[in-house]
């Protein structure tokens, strides 16, 4: 009994602290905030906050800075887990999906009084309801080199004000250098290329949904005529990712760009002597259209689990006050506040170029609030880059765009849910179920032997627990749950769950960007590991020999699988670039170099990624290859010499059979690593161009975590399991040594 009595204890001890440091933390004589933001710096935001506290004793904000990189996946995992902080930055493109999914509070109430006081209330409007108040704007302007317009005949202080003078300006800056170009356009990423694009549209009187988000729209007059004139630019622009477009027109060597206003930062730390200017974005004509800009930024959102809605509430209308506002803008001067009484801050009148943006704010149009927005600006994405990358006929591609847009709309939800937390609770009653029914068995099966002690069963529990709650919260519990998602819709911020059967499997095999998805991977599978083994056993065998600085070699190989992915991802991302060092290689030697640069062309940003990852990882594979070699008797080499064998015969005939279940071992291993190929995708190309990286983790992580569809995403996840499986079986009878392991 004394035994049991400590085990409770021990127990009750281990739940108490368990409770204690999971409860949100209360100030002494008021209430402490959690705030999780992006965009300003922690040194600013904080000065902001402490000046909140100062104005409201008793209430504490306790801050952390997120990333955009990783953000968005912390703030879902927080609600999901129902522990969100009380108020949170967003951008303006996750809204619908957070609003629709009924995890925000609704202020209306409280914000309705004030909406004439600020710009941008769609960003957080959800079926006529506010969830949230713009705080930061961001669009898109044009930025143009006067220098350039200069040489090309151009006026400097005139920027393009319809799309004719923008065409005229881009193929004029052009006509002076090959490798000057009029005007940058942006693929390659998940964002920018439809941000860029749809002010056309809008400017143009063009709309994506129709006005009850009932049709797509997207195939109408003024949306084709739109990406016409954008593909007309193409002859005269540099057709690359932003981030390379910005550093090309720091440089002076591209005419315009339709960017942010982080560029008024990024200009002069590139190169301060550059003179450039910048003007709204054109309209289509002269009295036709309007000047319609992307309407981005972040919003403050309250997440409706809070406890202290008010003191949230307080600290929201505080940030967006115009001295909190003009105090990042200043600060920061890359983003502009959107309460309308900032447009007559000094600041502006002093910084007329930054003006610009508020103007360009007023006639900026924000995409639509539909909550299925993320799978939509895929597909208007795609559409772009098949217009930019492959010349593919505008009108074709948005007709197309259009049908598969549609179909998004029409997916019916599927009724019925109930919370997760029911599925959880069942996890846990079937293994007490089962723990209980084995104890009773194995007590009954003592209990005819005489020889069963409660007391050390549950001693033996202390023992195993550490490992086995790990094991039950971190393996067993994820994989059950995951396999009953899998048959199931899931939302991962409202925790709803329904079950559909195999309705999941059946949509992920007929969907096409899966089965591009998988055909990638296994590509990139097959391509991969034959020569990372080859190159792995022929480096061990080289090594093996007796070679001067034999330990320098094998450190020197092994040294990229010492080294961080992303890291390598990063030198390799400026190897690949249009100026890098692989291409001025091929120009050298006068080979044809792939448009408009290595990862951006559909048919070899692939294999350059398998060109790296060979390179990155036959090193571990040598080391597994090198144990091996020297445990190969030395006699049965000797023995061939004798015999007559030359090296080769000895290589085929002992060294391979030898090494047959290492070999085994490092292609079952090599083979797994492959089909779960997820960092350098992330790192350089996000799955494109138009998909062709798109690798089946990377699909997974798309479905579950930037389209919240976790049932579709666990499909993936065993469907990635059972080809796993069946590659790893076929290597095992293929090799036939399961004897030898």
């Amino acid at each position: 009994m004394k035994r049991i009595a400590a085990f409770f204890a021990l127990l009750l001890f281990f739940v108490a602290g368990f409770l204690y440091y999971s409860c949100p933390v209360s100030a002494a004589d008021g209430v402490t905030l959690e705030f999780w933001e992006l965009s300003v710096g922690e040194e600013l935001m904080r000065s902001l906050l402490d000046r909140f506290e100062r104005q409201n004793p008793g209430v504490k904000v306790r801050f952390q800075q997120l990333s955009w990189d990783y953000g968005l996946d912390k703030i879902i995992t927080s609600i999901a887990a129902g522990n969100p902080p009380d108020v949170v930055e967003l951008g303006t493109d996750w809204v619908p999906q957070f609003s629709s999914s009924g995890v925000l509070s609704d202020l209306t109430p409280e914000l309705e009084p004030v909406k004439s006081q600020f710009l941008l209330w769609d960003t957080v409007t959800f079926n006529d309801r506010l969830y949230g108040i713009p705080w930061l704007a961001g669009t898109r302007i044009l930025f143009y080199n006067r220098e350039l317009f200069s040489k090309a005949g151009l006026n400097p202080d005139r920027p393009p004000t319809t799309w004719k003078d923008l065409l005229h300006a881009a193929k004029a800056v052009h006509k002076l250098s090959p490798n000057i170009y009029g005007i940058g356009l942006h693929v390659g990423e998940p964002y920018s290329p439809w941000q860029e694009f749809l002010p056309f549209v809008w400017g143009n009187g063009g709309e994506v949904l129709d006005k009850g988000w009932t049709r797509c729209t997207l195939d109408q007059p003024p949306v084709v005529e739109a990406l016409i004139f954008y593909q007309s630019l193409k002859p005269y622009a540099l057709v690359q990712r932003q981030e390379q477009v910005n550093q090309l027109f720091a440089e002076g060597r591209i005419g315009m760009q339709l960017s942010g206003s982080w560029n008024f930062a990024g200009i002069p730390r590139l190169n301060p002597t550059l003179n450039y200017g910048v003007g709204v974005l054109p309209r289509p004509a002269e009295g036709k259209g309007t000047p319609a800009g992307f309407a981005g930024g972040e919003v403050l959102v309250i997440p409706k689990s809070t406890r202290h809605r008010d003191a949230a509430l307080k600290l929201v209308r505080f940030l967006a006050e115009e001295e909190q506002a003009m105090a990042i803008v200043e600060a920061q001067r890359n983003i502009i506040p959107t309460v309308v009484s900032a447009m007559q801050h000094p600041y502006y009148q002093n910084h007329p170029e930054q003006k610009v943006v508020f103007e360009q704010v007023r006639t900026a149009v924000a995409p639509p609030g539909h909550p299925a927005w993320g799978p939509m600006q895929e597909k208007i994405t795609r559409a772009i880059e098949e217009v930019l990358l492959q010349d593919r006929e505008p009108e074709a591609a948005l007709k197309q765009t259009t049908a598969e847009i549609n179909k998004i709309i029409q997916t019916p939800e599927v009724k019925g849910r109930f919370s997760d937390t029911l599925v959880f609770a069942g996890f846990l009653a079937v293994l007490g179920i089962l723990f209980l029914g084995s104890m009773i068995l194995r007590r009954k099966r003592a209990g005819a032997r005489g020889s069963f002690s409660f007391p050390s069963l549950l001693t033996s529990s202390l023992f195993l627990s550490p490992w086995l709650i790990v094991f039950l919260a971190f393996s067993l519990i994820p994989l059950l749950h995951s396999f009953v998602l899998s048959f199931s819709r899931y939302n991962l911020l409202s925790s709803e769950i329904s079950f559909v059967g195999l309705r999941n499997f059946w949509e992920v095999l007929q969907e096409p960007d899966f089965r591009q998805a998988l055909w990638n991977t296994l590509f990139f599978t097959f391509c991969t590991v034959l020569p990372t083994m080859a190159l792995a056993l022929f480096a061990a065998v080289l090594i093996n020999t007796k070679i001067p600085f034999k330990r320098l070699y094998q450190a020197g190989l092994f040294l990229p699988v010492a080294t961080s992915v992303i890291v390598i991802c990063m030198i390799f991302s400026y190897l690949y670039a249009q100026d890098g060092l692989v291409n001025r290689v091929l120009e050298w030697f006068h080979l044809p170099v792939p448009p408009p640069s290595w990862l951006l062309n559909t048919k070899w940003a692939l294999p350059a990624i398998m060109f790296m990852n060979i390179w990155s990882s036959f090193g571990y594979y040598m080391v597994l290859f090198l144990a091996g070699l020297q445990t190969i008797p030395v006699e049965l080499y000797e023995a061939a010499s004798i015999d007559g064998a030359n090296d080769w015969q000895k290589f085929r005939y002992i060294t391979v059979p030898q090494l047959m279940p290492i070999l085994l071992l490092a292609m079952v291993i090599n083979t797994i690593r492959a089909l779960q190929v997820f960092p350098e995708i992330f790192a350089l190309t996000q799955g494109g161009p138009l998909g062709s990286t798109s690798t089946v983790v990377w699909h997974l992580y798309k479905t579950g975590f930037q389209r919240f569809d976790m049932g579709h995403a666990s499909a993936i996840g065993y469907i990635l399991f059972v080809v796993t499986m069946c590659l790893s079986w076929v290597q095992i009878k293929a090799f036939r040594v399961e004897d030898k392991l």
